[in-house]
């Protein structure tokens, strides 16, 4: 997704009246969308059929688009049908076949990413971050949106209250965080329960166990459950 001011500035430069425009990755159509005001033709490829809503509202095509008042252009949508190629066999025949020596474990799956698309829904939805604007206590907090939030698992030691809210405070301070949910975890007295996490994935409800500052909930079943009494459990055995 970019400005459209982008590649008209693009096309006023290296294009005449008239020209075509070629965009290879039209996503949500942009670039015709430029090269349409500027009077040039466009051709543009896009693999992601969920797109084209999209590309005919910009443009003014289609059951999506709005008439225009003073000219009509001509578009038309081409659905490209998907070659029956044996690429195995193909590449069989290839006079030499490069292979890689090195193996290389894949930590990200490009098919997760969203490369800064808002309109792809199955790309996996990326983190939004917050800032901490009120600690009420080790468990409860107020972000910057005033979202009243509940750390799940975590349950107040009264002798170690003031310490905890050290260590957020300490912790959180002018730090971007995000959220995490438990389907089994409801919301109870206005606050949103959460697993909160640093924005280098420091998990905060986790890190309040290991360091001794609060005990674990059991009152209640969630996600971390058995691990958070693991270390709750280590901590108790190491302060021995």
């Amino acid at each position: 997704m970019f400005p459209v001011e982008l590649p008209r500035r693009l096309i006023k430069m290296f294009t005449f009246v008239g020209d075509t425009v070629l965009d290879p990755f039209l996503g949500s159509g942009t670039t015709s969308l430029a090269a349409l005001e500027l009077d040039r033709n466009s051709v543009g490829f896009e693999i992601n059929p969920e797109f084209l809503p999209f590309i005919e509202q910009k443009l003014g095509m289609g059951k999506h688009g709005e008439q225009r008042l003073f000219s009509q252009p001509e578009f038309k949508t081409i659905k490209q049908k998907l070659p029956n190629i044996d690429f195995e066999k193909e590449i069989k025949k290839l006079p030499y076949i490069f292979k890689d020596p090195v193996k290389l474990d894949k930590k990200v799956d490009p098919k997760q990413l969203q490369f800064g698309s808002k309109i792809d829904k199955n790309s996996e939805k990326r983190e939004e971050y917050y800032t901490v604007k009120e600690i009420i206590s080790p468990e409860m907090m107020v972000l910057k949106n005033d979202l009243k939030i509940k750390l799940i698992g975590i349950k107040v030691d009264t002798r170690k209250r003031e310490k905890a809210i050290g260590y957020l405070e300490q912790k959180l301070t002018g730090q971007q965080v995000f959220l995490k949910y438990d389907d089994a975890v409801k919301k109870a007295d206005g606050y949103k329960p959460v697993y909160l996490y640093l924005r280098n994935k420091t998990f905060i409800n986790a890190h309040l166990i290991k360091e001794n500052l609060v005990l674990v909930d059991e009152s209640y079943e969630f996600k971390h459950r058995d691990r958070f009494l693991k270390y709750q459990g280590s901590s108790v055995s190491s302060r021995k």
